[in-house]
């Protein structure tokens, strides 16, 4: 019976959900790394958008 409760508390610790805070920490940076990925893609597909509206168009002239 000890030897159950003993295997019981030891795996208890593992599905506790996180099993430390610097693994919560790290997880927390790579989220937001994605996330500030994400943002800087739809700025630059943003910025090129503008950028081909605004520049002058040159438009050559078939004979």
């Amino acid at each position: 019976m000890a030897r159950g409760m003993s295997s019981y508390s030891m795996s208890s610790g593992y599905f506790n959900g996180y099993s430390s805070d610097y693994e919560e920490k790290l997880l927390n940076t790579v989220w937001m790394g994605i996330v500030g990925l994400e943002v800087l893609m739809v700025l630059g597909v943003a910025v090129r958008g503008i950028s081909r509206r605004l520049s002058p168009h040159l438009k050559l002239r078939s004979r």
